[in-house]
């Protein structure tokens, strides 16, 4: 775990970055937590999809990782932390996935409590990692509001500015047509934009970790396909079917994943000329209705590849110990993502 995972700025404590932007990890210094013990612990999605807390992970070490009832072993087991700090941490645990559009449905659903406001937004940074993704809603809108302009917008905060910005006629003159056309005014117009924007910006976020990790289960499938080859199994080996079973589940989920991407590259993007109020609603709630079950499913996808990478990073394993792997750990949850994945809204 990094040293750096509590930061200290004055009498704030901001989250580490890593942990603002991670859709598996979860700092318990989030939490109004009283036991300064868990102030340097986090809650973890592990491979098999179960929350459990983090105690260290470094190269060569692995992660340490326990039950959130075993803290008292590790930790003061003063009366604040069996009666406040872990219901607290087993409240967090219900979460399918701990990215910052899942605290946030928490926070407005279930009454979460976060200690540290940080965690319900993406870092500065990992916004400008996906600026790839806003500008193929920033582009359109400025080029439709300023003409030919050269203005580079990749954090839904800065569409605000732009209103500000449009001094000159023809561009406060085409503000005022969006405003009306999306039944609102000049003053309520650049807030209405960045709550689209931010919904938008979480597409990219989620199309990110999607990205990473399809090249990877690639080659987890030629993995699992070189034991099952090579490994000396009986007709109907119940450790044969199992390796079948898990690489053809992944591969569904994965492609699954893939075609919702696929639509909402077609259906959640608009021409701003002849937008309507009805085609802004359809775009933004068509995201929103989409965020929990991509995020539960792409939490689980990463995590399983990760260990896979972590575990599994020499190339010369044995048959048995990949046999091993995929029926303890990739195996465990899949059933619950294929219900995940098929139970997604339709388009």
């Amino acid at each position: 775990m990094s040293d750096s995972l509590l930061q200290t700025d004055g009498s704030r404590q901001a989250i580490d970055r890593e942990d603002r932007d991670s859709i598996n990890t979860f700092a318990c210094a989030a939490l109004p937590v009283r036991s300064r013990g868990l102030i340097r612990l986090r809650l973890i999605k592990n491979v098999r999809l179960e929350t459990r807390v983090e105690a260290f992970r470094g190269t060569g070490t692995g992660s340490g990782q326990f039950g959130i009832d075993e803290l008292p072993a590790y930790i003061d087991p003063s009366e604040d932390l069996t009666r406040i700090d872990i219901p607290l941490l087993k409240q967090a645990a219900q979460l399918p996935a701990f990215d910052c559009y899942s605290l946030r449905r928490a926070v407005r659903t279930s009454g979460l409590d976060l200690e540290a406001a940080d965690v319900l937004s993406l870092s500065d940074q990992k916004k400008r990692e996906l600026a790839g993704h806003m500008r193929n809603l920033t582009r359109p809108l400025v080029r439709h509001v300023f003409g030919d302009s050269d203005m580079d917008i990749t954090d839904p905060r800065s569409l605000r500015d732009i209103m500000q910005m449009a001094d000159r006629d023809r561009a406060r003159e085409k503000l005022q047509q969006l405003s009306a056309v999306l039944e609102t005014d000049l003053d309520t117009l650049p807030e209405l934009l960045e709550d689209y924007g931010d919904a938008f910006l979480s597409l990219g976020y989620y199309r990110s970790y999607l990205n990473l990790i399809v090249p990877r289960i690639k080659e987890l499938h030629g993995w699992i396909e070189e034991a099952s080859a090579r490994g000396s199994f009986r007709k109907g080996d119940q450790a044969m079917k199992r390796l079948k079973q898990v690489s053809a589940s992944i591969d569904m989920i994965t492609n699954s994943v893939v075609e919702r991407f696929r639509r909402f590259d077609k259906q959640a993007v608009f021409d701003w000329e002849r937008l309507t109020l009805e085609e802004f609603r359809a775009a933004r709630d068509l995201i929103l209705a989409h965020q929990s079950s991509l995020a539960e499913v792409l939490c689980g996808l990463t995590v399983k590849v990760y260990e896979w990478r972590t575990r599994f990073a020499k190339p010369n394993v044995g048959i048995q110990q990949r046999v091993d792997f995929v029926q303890s750990d990739l195996f465990p949850g899949l059933d619950h993502l294929l219900k995940v994945e098929s139970d997604a809204p339709k388009f």
